[in-house]
């Protein structure tokens, strides 16, 4: 598939920027030139029907200049072509003459060996000094078609006299109609004036319906021996702007004698605006055969019709395809970005045409604007395609881009002249470069499903640049077609479509994969469902199992007021607290943390429960710790473990041990302080022996004991912020000379203060026990 797509887009791109076909048996053909005259600084061109000689563009190919003063060149050609040609020094106005000043026929050479061609030119069609002369011979030499170029006397103002053959003009100083820029006619130009000029027909001419095309961006009037023969647009009364107008059909004129007068009057306010920009302000005359020109010109009008509809009708299907793409699927943001270059791409295509089916002179200039914009739309936007499809996210540099176009485009806009389309031009290339790089990166990073995109713009970038070359003079056009770049549009939309239906295809398959690994999922999803669903169970029966180990009352202690927390952070926490009431009065409180949660946990907690009521009342607390790690380690549970703390109460007293718990808090109502009592240790279930510590201190009426495991103090917020043991004791001073229950409660708003909404992640259990009298008797069950 791959393959094809290369093979499909080569030869667009072959098309775009008019590649011939390699032969292999060429034969060198050597044109020599050695003109009589030649101006200061001037060259001599060839032109002719190959590529290589510019397919009939007067100013293409330059021949060298020699020592010996002839000019001379030399080209390939493959055996059996048919070679037609002529010579200029740039332009058909400084085309070769022949000793009686007529224009040579074309030049004709069928290439079959090595060939040295050697021309001599006796003048040229400028610099010939005598009557304007029209004849058979002189159409068939000219192909046809005699542009008007010379002996033209012009005169600035307005007067309608001057149309009389039988007037005087002999004062007045040629100029060139065209008025090119920098070349004002003597006398200047006030916006309107008069051109004449005098004809000498042949015989072979006479009574013969000839073409007359009139070109220009005016308004004029043009008079045959005085009368009125065509107005193109409104002339105006000098002051007044014209209603200029083109007309692109051919009209006819027909010579009924020898010597005529061709005058036109003519009008352009104008001029200083076109010359600005480069283009001439004046007119040009072309005659021929008139049959020819009508053919010449429905073909025209077809051709660029099927131009015009072809080229903008393919980017804008596509432009709705990717705008209706967007639409559905609006973060895919490089299908508007797409949508909106090819509108562009449609734009230049729609515009470039549009001046050859009109005549209106103001819809020419507009249409220029339009196919401007056109361009900068195309070219930027497809250059924010390729960043959003190389890019997370879209580079800086293209607000700078799309900056600097739209300021260029304004003053393109308001002042349209060369120096600024030279500025826009330049910037063109530089954005033009920059799509480079990004398809270059595309590469890099083996981004084959961008790489298609890429190939469209190369092609079209080949297709604008080869265009622009072709209408500096410094190319041929291929195939004798001055219209280039609208195949690297081909390309482009080419390329996106085949993109687009691998974009589909990809899609497709991605679908249908998907919809396999749904199924899979589905059953999956089943099996997981049953398993849950059992484990759900089991886990219930667990929490239910954990619940019914923990005390279903608080004891009833003469001088201590008990309240207790959990909240686990599973279905079975590995949190645990139980008392322990003997006969003399004694009470023993246990705190455990079961590393983990779940069943593991629960079973852990178990066996703690039951060595706790069968061992609970030994006089040494650190031996029971020693009791359970045997026990445990006993029972294999492997990297399970049980930090635990006990705390007996008697007469006053309090004898603390703790295995891996955080310390005790006592707070002493006298001095408003909270005292730390920290015992190390390692938790239950580790080596064997290890020597655990007690410690034994003086409680006093109004002081507070909090008990509790490390869930608490490692709480942690929404910024990742842990609680820690200093903001514990805070909170613990801040509510201590409250109930039990009311510490409690401000234990848990403060820590769910500090959470801000985040998820416990650990069980917490509270147990606090606040003394109300010195020396309790007796515990009550």
């Amino acid at each position: 598939m791959k393959r094809a797509v290369i093979f499909i887009l080569g030869i667009g791109l072959w098309s775009a920027c008019g590649i011939e076909p390699v032969t292999h048996q060429s034969y060198a053909v050597t044109f020599r030139v050695l003109p009589d005259s030649l101006p200061d600084n001037g060259q001599v061109f060839i032109t002719g029907n190959q590529d290589l000689l510019g397919n009939w563009s007067s100013g293409a190919t330059a021949l060298l200049p020699q020592p010996d003063g002839s000019w001379r060149r030399t080209f390939s050609f493959p055996s059996g072509t048919n070679l037609e040609y002529k010579f200029t020094r740039g332009s058909w106005r400084t085309e070769a003459v022949d000793a009686a000043g007529l224009e040579y026929p074309n030049f004709s050479l069928t290439v079959d060996r090595d060939t040295v061609v050697n021309i001599v030119i006796p003048g040229w069609r400028d610099r010939w000094a005598g009557i304007t002369a029209l004849s058979a011979a002189r159409l068939a030499n000219k192909a046809g078609r005699i542009e008007l170029f010379e002996n033209w006397r012009y005169h600035p103002g307005d007067n309608l006299a001057w149309a009389d053959p039988a007037y005087d003009d002999s004062a007045w100083a040629e100029a060139n109609t065209q008025l090119p820029p920098g070349e004002p006619p003597p006398g200047g130009w006030p916006g309107i004036g008069w051109f004449r000029l005098h004809l000498q027909v042949d015989s072979s001419l006479q009574h013969v319906p000839l073409a007359f095309i009139m070109s220009h961006i005016g308004a004029s009037e043009v008079y045959l021996d005085g009368k009125l023969l065509y107005r193109y647009g409104s002339v105006e009364q000098p002051g007044s702007p014209e209603r200029a107008y083109l007309e692109r059909n051919p009209r006819h004129i027909i010579f009924n004698d020898t010597n005529h007068l061709l005058a036109v009057r003519y009008s352009n306010t104008s001029t200083a605006f076109f010359t600005a920009s480069g283009v001439n302000g004046g007119f040009g005359i072309l005659l021929g055969g008139l049959d020819d020109f009508i053919a010449n010109r429905t073909a025209q009008v077809r051709l660029m019709s099927i131009y015009q509809i072809v080229f903008s009708v393919v980017p804008l299907t596509l432009a709705l395809i990717h705008l209706l793409l967007f639409l559905f699927y609006p973060p895919a943001r490089e299908n508007l970005f797409y949508a909106i270059c090819l509108i562009g791409f449609a734009g230049i295509s729609f515009f470039s045409f549009y001046p050859a089916l009109t005549g209106e002179v103001s819809q020419y200039v507009w249409s220029q604007r339009l196919e401007l914009l056109s361009l900068m739309l195309a070219i930027c936007f497809g250059l924010l395609t390729l960043y959003s499809r190389g890019y997370e996210r879209l580079p800086r540099q293209y607000l700078l881009i799309l900056l600097v176009a739209a300021i260029l485009l304004v003053v393109v806009w308001i002042y349209p002249g060369l120096a600024n389309l030279l500025v826009l031009y330049g910037f063109l290339i530089v954005a033009s470069l920059e799509l480079l790089r990004v398809i270059l990166r595309f590469y890099a990073q083996n981004r084959r499903e961008s790489w298609l995109i890429g190939v469209g713009f190369v092609g079209l970038i080949c297709g604008i640049a080869y265009q622009l070359l072709v209408n500096a003079g410094l190319l041929p056009p291929p195939f004798g077609d001055g219209v280039v770049y609208v195949y690297g549009v081909l390309v482009l939309s080419i390329a996106t479509s085949i993109n687009l239906a691998l974009d589909f295809a990809r899609s497709h398959r991605r679908l249908l994969e998907q919809e396999r690994s749904a199924r899979e999922q589905e059953i999956q999803h089943r099996l997981l469902e049953a398993d849950v669903a059992r484990k759900t169970r089991e886990l219930e029966e667990a929490r239910k199992l954990q619940l019914s180990m923990l005390p279903k009352e608080l004891p009833e202690v003469p001088g201590l007021e008990i309240a207790v927390y959990m909240q686990t952070a599973s279905e079975v926490g590995g949190d645990y607290y139980d008392f322990r009431h003997d006969a003399d009065g004694t009470l023993t409180v246990v705190v455990g943390d079961a590393t983990g949660h779940g069943t593991r946990a629960g079973i852990m907690v178990a066996l703690i429960k039951s060595l706790f009521n069968t061992m609970g009342n030994t006089f040494f607390l650190p031996d029971f710790f020693q009791h359970c790690t045997r026990s445990i380690r006993k029972m294999n549970f492997g990297n399970l473990y049980m930090a635990l703390l006990l705390a007996r109460f008697r007469g006053g007293q309090m004898t603390v041990s703790a295995a891996g718990m955080p310390p005790a808090l006592i707070y002493r109502k006298q001095s408003h302080a909270v005292e730390e009592l920290l015992i190390k240790g390692l938790p239950l279930g580790g080596p064997e022996g290890y020597a655990y510590q007690q410690k034994q201190v003086k409680l006093h009426p109004g002081d507070t004991v909090l008990l509790m495991s490390d869930g608490y103090s490692e709480l942690f917020n929404d910024r990742n912020e842990i609680f820690d043991d200093d903001r514990v004791k805070a909170a613990f001073r801040e509510a201590a000379a409250g109930s039990p229950r009311e510490i409690i409660a401000h234990l848990n708003r403060v820590g769910d203060h500090w959470r801000n909404g985040r998820r416990t992640e650990d069980d917490i259990t509270f147990v606090v026990l606040k003394v109300t009298s010195s020396s309790p008797s007796q515990i009550t069950r």
